[in-house]
């Protein structure tokens, strides 16, 4: 099961598809988002998300990451 914030990094990067760790973080924090390093990590590890190098590391949403943003 997703947290919110979770849910939401994954909204986030659906319609962003290419962002900065940062840019994220702030994002998240804007909107009052607690816990967003922690909730990164967690998507990573399940492979929702991957980092890759473009001009900087960025995060970009997987295959399966989209699929479980579907099921939600």
């Amino acid at each position: 099961m997703l947290s919110d914030v979770e849910k939401r990094v994954l909204e986030l990067l659906s319609r962003q598809l290419l962002i900065t760790k940062g840019e994220l973080i702030v994002q998240l924090n804007s909107e009052k988002h607690n816990g967003s390093d922690i909730s990164i990590h967690r998507l990573r590890e399940m492979g929702y998300i991957d980092k890759i190098e473009s001009l900087g590391t960025c995060i970009v949403i997987t295959q399966k990451g989209m699929r479980a943003l579907k099921e939600i």
